[in-house]
């Protein structure tokens, strides 16, 4: 995600992205994975991944499932405000954001919509 598009002066650590598609069942898979403590990636990715795909729908013409888009939507606004309303401007500095972990709950809540 890098430069935080809400609070603005802070940089998340590098990353590797996720290389796979754009698919609800994509989506479906890397939510189970964290919901069944199966996951081979971090919340970080998780989140970046779906931040990359949403922002290719609203440079689009917007056709699609509102309701999948509203899902990935959410769960990257969520990461970035766990992120500024858990940590400090000085802590967000300097932290690694591999090591993150949302709330599984929000998770199996994400999930539920999917499914």
């Amino acid at each position: 995600m890098g430069k935080n598009r809400y609070v603005g002066s802070w940089s998340e650590s590098n990353f590797v992205e996720i290389d796979w598609s754009f698919s609800k069942e994509n989506l479906v898979d890397l939510l189970k994975s964290v919901v069944n403590k199966t996951n081979q990636y971090t919340h970080q990715q998780i989140c970046n991944w779906c931040d990359k795909h949403y922002m290719k729908y609203l440079n689009e013409d917007k056709l699609g499932d509102e309701k999948l888009y509203g899902i990935l939507e959410d769960i990257s606004a969520q990461w970035d405000l766990y992120l500024a309303n858990t940590f400090s401007l000085k802590e967000l500095q300097h932290l690694d954001f591999s090591k993150i972990k949302l709330p599984i709950e929000w998770f199996e809540g994400w999930l539920k919509e999917l499914t």
